[in-house]
């Protein structure tokens, strides 16, 4: 028989709240956490704003403390988004009953989606180029006597990947997934596939990114994809999007192994596809030939309908084209009754922890039965007619959930999620 997995725990830390509960209450609240950044003095600059986390204290969201010397600021969100769905799952607890750990650890994976190397990690090498004026053998010279020896430790895109597995002894399958937008989506799928092929009995699901810094404003500003003030989905002066950072996280197990440590079941992944459209980059077709294959493909591995969905979590990231072709998409398959949502409007776009975190926060929805609305959205744009998105709530008469991810390089990814009554 086909192994049914369900999500039993969840974290996450975001620009609207230190807990997903917090980052939920603000989304049904209107409340979004875009600001004008404060980690540089952006006084002078264009495009200003961002999603800075509510509150960063590393010292809190950490439990090794003495980690801090060796991980960067995006490690540490990472972690503390692990460690808020592993104790939310209640895992920990249940292992310790054990008489013997081994089957269990050897039995428990790490999967991860990594934003990988940052421009801000590269700061520490600047005056050694200063120094070295060019000179390769200078600048070996003079390495060691300005740049601190840990230096790469804190630049190493598997560090989430490494700790989490160190700190809590699970041994099983792990990935790395530095993937862009989709890398959140793609991690779950990859977690949920090896469970499926009983590599693993189950896995925690780590997202985090911290997009904000001064020279990824510079290179989005500069290729037309963010918004000076505000992030607007599907709305008529839409302008772009807004960058964010944050760190999400989902514990998956197979439904046998959640019964039987009686743990809280809160939804079940159903099914879920990543796609390529193989056009370059930057390029975004405009009928999203690849966003209808991706969600065509989710429902038949489903055995579903495009009428079996309640509500769809849409990319939703305000850019002109994005949003354009996601709509027409949309309506190409399900038409224009289904409820449609989107949360970056709320938490900004976190990158490599978008789908991570709003599966999420699409598994709130689905167990408060709500679609909620884009508080942003004033007029519905032209060129995103046909799609049933509204700034109010909406009922959720259905209980599954078609979430949507997008990237660079023309890739999509869908996963399609279901209540457990």
């Amino acid at each position: 028989m086909k192994k049914r997995i369900v999500i039993t725990g969840m974290g996450a830390t975001t620009a609207t709240g230190i807990n997903l509960e917090q980052s939920w209450q603000a989304i049904k609240n209107g409340e979004s956490g875009i600001r004008p950044i404060t980690q540089w003095n952006v006084e002078d600059w264009e495009y200003k704003y961002a999603a800075e986390l509510k509150e960063y204290d590393p010292r809190t969201m950490i439990t090794d403390r003495k980690l801090l010397k060796l991980i960067s600021r995006q490690d540490v969100i990472g972690l503390a988004a692990a460690k808020q769905a592993i104790d939310h799952s209640g895992v920990l607890e249940f292992r310790n009953s054990l008489s013997d750990v081994t089957e269990f650890n050897d039995r428990t994976g790490v999967y991860i989606a990594s934003p990988g190397v940052k421009f801000n990690q590269q700061y520490d090498l600047m005056p050694v180029f200063a120094k070295a004026q060019g000179d390769l053998k200078k600048f070996g010279d003079v390495l060691f006597d300005l740049v601190h020896p840990m230096w790469l430790l804190r630049i190493l895109s598997n560090n989430v990947l490494a700790y989490v597995g160190i700190e809590n002894n699970f041994k099983g399958p792990n990935q790395n997934i530095p993937n862009h937008g989709i890398s959140g989506t793609q991690a779950i799928l990859e977690a949920f596939q090896a469970i499926e092929a009983n590599q693993m009995d189950r896995a925690i699901i780590v997202g985090y990114e911290s997009a904000v810094e001064p020279q990824a404003q510079t290179y989005y500003a500069s290729i037309g994809t963010l918004s000076k003030e505000s992030l607007r989905p599907f709305n008529d002066h839409r302008d772009g999007t807004i960058l964010a950072e944050a760190g999400a996280a989902i514990f998956i197990e197979t439904l046998e192994s959640a019964k039987a440590r009686g743990a809280n079941i809160y939804a079940e992944i159903l099914a879920g596809a990543i796609v390529n459209e193989a056009m370059g980059v930057f390029p975004i077709s405009e009928n999203a030939e690849g966003l209808q294959r991706a969600m065509q493909q989710t429902l038949t591995k489903a055995n579903f309908t495009a009428n079996d969905v309640g509500m769809i979590t849409a990319h939703a990231n305000g850019t002109q084209n994005s949003d354009a072709s996601e709509a027409y998409a949309i309506n190409k398959i399900f038409g224009n009754q289904i409820p449609v949502t989107g949360f970056k409007w709320s938490v900004g776009h976190s990158i490599a922890a978008a789908g991570v975190l709003e599966t999420a926060l699409t598994v709130k929805a689905l167990q408060e039965e709500i679609v909620p609305g884009i508080q942003s959205l004033t007029k519905l744009a032209s060129d995103c007619q046909g799609i049933n998105v509204r700034p109010e709530h909406q009922a959720l008469t259905k209980p599954t959930a078609l979430s949507i991810a997008r990237g660079f390089s023309s890739q999509h990814g869908c996963l399609l999620l279901q209540k457990i009554e």
